[in-house]
């Protein structure tokens, strides 16, 4: 399902940055947590525990069906051959490409998720997710200035999209574009608060850009977001030490 139907967006979105020495889902290293979700199960649909049996074979609907509980039953394999069986019956759906797309990339089959996600994009050019989700693959396999392109059309058709922000943010950091990347980091947490990751490539960013006390009070903003997320903590240190003690931003 596609954004305000139901689908939830992004199943690799990218959450650190490598920036000012920092160490996503380069190295960006995992999937961010909230907006990195599985497409959604259709209401309804039935359990794997004797499932098929219950379900028409011939019909692509209750094939996906079947997939989104094999998928959110943690049968990745298994969802996919159920996901690829659907599409087979009906190769013009996008959201069956989609998500075998998420499935493939879950597995590791970077080239087929890429495919899939290329196909949904080609049945349904303004879905918003699918642009996003390929942009990551793409920057994940070296393709940045592409990956770059399908943000930007993520952001086109879903302009509310933090994610898709802080990923085209992250891609035109990877290129050297710092500056143009803050706005979209700006926007990623003025549209989602609690975003850490986006927080932190922001603090970093400013730190790249000699920013370096307006960065103190963005890592405090990612650490209340996230006291776990050492990357924030570590650019709070670097970014304090470099200002002193006696320029430091009041802690909150």
């Amino acid at each position: 399902m596609r954004d305000g139907t139901g689908k939830v967006a992004c199943g690799l979105v990218i959450g650190l940055l490598v920036l000012a020495g920092c160490g996503k889902e380069v190295v960006l290293t995992r999937p961010a947590p909230s907006t990195s979700a599985a497409p959604s199960a259709v209401a309804g649909s039935a359990s794997t525990n004797g499932a098929a049996a219950a379900l028409d074979e011939a019909d692509p609907r209750s094939l996906a069906q079947l997939g989104d509980a094999a998928m959110q039953a943690g049968k990745s394999a298994e969802a996919l051959a159920l996901f690829e069986r659907a599409l087979k019956l009906q190769p013009d759906d996008e959201e069956g490409h989609f998500n075998a797309g998420f499935v493939c990339a879950q597995l590791g089959r970077t080239n087929e998720a890429i495919v899939h996600y290329q196909e949904a994009i080609r049945v349904l050019p303004e879905y918003g997710e699918a642009h996003n989700n390929l942009g990551n693959l793409l920057r994940r396999a070296g393709r940045t200035a592409e990956a770059i392109r399908h943000f930007e059309l993520a952001l086109q058709h879903s302009p509310a999209s933090h994610s898709a922000h802080n990923n085209l943010g992250t891609a035109l950091a990877m290129e050297g574009r710092v500056a143009e990347a803050i706005p979209h980091f700006v926007a990623a947490t003025d549209t989602n608060p609690g975003y850490a990751e986006a927080w932190m490539n922001l603090g970093n960013a400013y730190v790249q850009v000699g920013r370096v006390e307006e960065s103190i009070r963005v890592f405090q903003n990612a650490l209340q977001a996230n006291p776990q997320l050492e990357g924030a903590r570590r650019g709070l240190a670097r970014a304090q030490a470099r200002l002193g003690a006696g320029g430091r931003a009041p802690t909150p």
